[in-house]
């Protein structure tokens, strides 16, 4: 017997209790060996509209509704609930295979929701929105026959949320989509792609898998089922159980499942390779290095098949490897007295010169270390591209006369910027034929430089499945452009993707964090705009709150009365955040949780080791994620963040951009939520939070 498993059937699941849940895997095993049994109860109900649905006994109490498909040989199971609650999930439920998608589809049928077409003027159809597209189309993208009256009356997003309840989650995601801005024909072929295999299809294992064995039940007995393990949406199987020509690129938004992707990808790599070398899976933290060695211990990837490490050490212990750098090496902001500044102020002290020390910085920083270059001739040659008013020639000879005296003072005291032990080892491993690695998957891409990618392109031979590049272009809080072809990274045709559903936040959430960021243009890291359509969260909750305070006193204790509630509540200490733009705000919440006797850490976010409230920057917690954020200090001031002393040294052009960072680094922030973002702060709002959720406290 086949018994296939809906995803949505580890949401009630979770809600049993233990003994529950033991019973309902004894009731697996029994039904897999015998669905006749007396035991098992297995019955029609006369007034479902589905009439193949079955229920089950789990126990006197509780009841399974599973789908006949094949008597005795195959069967979906898809909900679990006290007797009556059971009953009323399943009695207007339709589970129908659509033979266009492959997939298997859940319906709610409502005769108060779906209207016949008898029943509206057929004439008007063609000037709603969805009129526009043939009825064909919407079927093949897996709108259900019987829902599409009710569809093709949808005119805005607002109208196709009052659906969602009815409508099977593929199709929502896809009408979502076509609505904010996307293209039939493009969603078309993406359900082409998934439609492989008939049950074992990819869009099918959106929803539906298989049970083998018991390991997911295993794990949803110990309280530790993590579905993204088995679960995987069709866009996400496609990219990373395929072979490429080449590097690929996939970006997505904050929560859109890029790690799980990246982690699925190296599963299917080390399954699947022929070179002896391991595959390198790196990022740009430690922290998030360490988190993502646990994940892949988790998804049972071979160990010996590949290594996480984050790209400096890897740099700086390949560089110790083939001895580019001696012990008595010092790294500009990790371990110098001076920085570069202090050294270009002593050469420009030694040379009459109208060239200043903030020119010079940027020149070699942004073209001779960018471009590893290391002769005059080169750097005659050099693209200057993004570096304002261009130079003379002669003015060129003149910068690099500088450049190496500047070079020749900071060797004396074994000076080196970060990027040159980059361009060290990239340059030692091109010249000496080395290739580390058989592929490299890169995660939090849009953290990475030029130089460093550059590095990247040096570790993994140039060909199949060589590369594969994660990141979300709206996360770029460093003001940081990279480009592909630069860095000798070449990403052709179709080998750029992009995933659009949100499986971290709900939708609430996800449509406040991408209120900051809808209407920035973001780089695709290769010259392009970033596409920001069609993104979706796919479950509800909590609106976001967002409480000013008269002064600080009010908020802190407010915040942490809020806090207090939620530990009486059950919710853990890990799961909740306290997050600020500045530290000195961070450092006012640890001092008022230690006079409160709340545990708390600031270190080291994602350890389990440790017990207490996580506190952090927004700038540190990128790449974590929360059931509880609070954001704490928010106000005029502080979102954006432009003090003087910073935007009075920028251009015009500079300031915009700066802007921009702040926008993202705050999309950022709200996006670590999973179930409740609470924003506060003293003094007047911030311009760029909706009046909406803006609530002024009394005194």
């Amino acid at each position: 017997m086949k018994l296939f498993i809906y995803d949505k059937f580890w949401d009630a699941f979770i809600k049993l209790s233990k003994e529950t849940q033991q019973a309902t895997r004894n009731f697996i095993e029994k039904f897999q060996q015998n669905s006749k049994s007396a035991a098992i109860h297995l019955e029609s109900i006369s007034t479902f509209k589905d009439k193949t649905l079955r229920t089950a006994r789990v126990s006197q109490k509780y009841r399974a509704i599973l789908k006949e498909v094949v008597p005795d040989d195959l069967y979906l199971f898809l909900w679990i609930d006290n007797h009556d609650e059971a009953m009323d999930w399943a009695k207007n439920k339709l589970i129908s295979w659509n033979e266009r998608t492959q997939a298997y589809q859940v319906i709610t049928v409502d005769e108060t929701q779906v209207i016949s077409t008898t029943n509206q003027n057929a004439e008007h159809l063609p000037q709603l929105f969805m009129g526009k597209y043939p009825q064909s189309d919407l079927l093949e993208i897996g709108v259900p026959e019987i829902l599409m009256p009710s569809v093709l009356k949808a005119q805005d997003i607002n109208d196709l949320e009052q659906l969602e309840s009815y409508l099977p989650v593929d199709a929502f995601e896809n009408l979502f989509c076509l609505l904010d801005g996307g293209n039939i024909d493009v969603l078309k072929t993406e359900i082409k792609e998934g439609a492989v295999d008939e049950i074992a299809s990819k869009n099918n294992a959106r929803s539906f898998i298989e049970l083998t064995d018991n390991e997911i039940l295993n794990e949803a007995l110990q309280g530790s089922l993590h579905k993204w393990k088995y679960y995987l949406h069709p866009s996400q199987s496609s990219i990373v159980n395929a072979d490429y020509k080449g590097p690929i690129k996939l970006s997505g938004g904050a929560g859109t499942g890029k790690t799980v992707a990246a982690l699925h990808r190296l599963k299917y790599l080390a399954k699947n390779k022929s070179d002896q070398k391991p595959i390198l899976f790196t990022t740009f933290t430690k922290e998030l290095s360490d988190n993502l060695r646990e994940l892949a211990t988790a998804l049972e990837i071979p160990a010996s098949s590949y290594e996480v490490h984050n790209i400096d050490h890897l740099a700086f212990a390949m560089a110790k490897e083939y001895n580019l750098l001696d012990t008595a090496t010092k790294i500009f902001g990790l371990n110098t007295q001076k920085d570069a500044k202090e050294i270009w102020m002593e050469v420009l002290d030694d040379n009459l010169t109208e060239l200043d020390e903030g020119f010079l910085i940027d020149e070699f920083e942004e073209v001779v270390l960018v471009q590893n270059l290391h002769s005059k001739e080169d750097y005659l040659k050099a693209s200057r591209v993004g570096r304002g008013k261009a130079i003379s020639k002669k003015q060129r000879i003149e910068v690099w006369d500088l450049i190496e005296q500047f070079k020749e003072k900071k060797g004396e005291s074994k000076y080196y910027y970060k990027e040159e032990v980059f361009n060290l080892v990239s340059t030692y491993l091109k010249d000496h034929g080395i290739t580390k690695y058989a592929h490299v998957i890169v995660d939090e891409l849009q953290d990475f430089t030029n130089v460093e990618l550059n590095y990247i392109r040096a570790l993994a031979p140039e060909g199949m499945n060589d590369l594969f590049l994660v990141g979300d272009p709206l996360q770029n809080i460093y003001r940081r452009k990279i480009n592909f072809s630069k860095a000798g990274i070449n990403i052709r045709g179709n080998r750029s993707k992009r995933l659009r559903i949100n499986y971290r936040t709900t939708e609430e959430i996800n449509k406040l964090a991408f209120s900051l960021v809808s209407k920035v243009d973001f780089d695709d890291f290769d010259g392009n705009s970033e596409d920001k359509t069609g993104y979706l969260s796919l479950f509800h909750g909590m609106m976001p709150t967002y409480k000013l305070y008269w002064n600080k006193q009010q908020e802190l204790e407010n915040v942490t009365a809020e806090i207090k509630q939620l530990l009486q509540q059950g919710v853990h200490y890990e799961e909740i955040l306290i997050a600020a733009r500045r530290k000195d705000c961070v450092n006012d919440f640890r001092n008022h949780l230690h006079q409160q006797n709340i545990p708390h850490v600031d270190k080291k976010l994602l350890t389990t080791k440790s017990e207490g409230i996580r506190l952090g920057t927004f700038h540190g917690i990128k790449g974590l994620e929360f059931k509880h954020v609070f954001l704490v200090d928010v106000n005029d001031r502080t979102l954006p963040y432009t003090p003087t002393f910073i935007m009075e040294k920028l251009s015009a052009e500079e300031q915009a951009q700066y802007i921009k960072s702040e926008k993202a680094l705050f999309y950022v922030a709200i996006s670590r939520a999973i179930q409740k973002v609470n924003i506060s702060g003293i003094g007047a709002p911030s311009t760029l939070i909706p009046t909406s959720i803006t609530e002024t406290k009394n005194k």
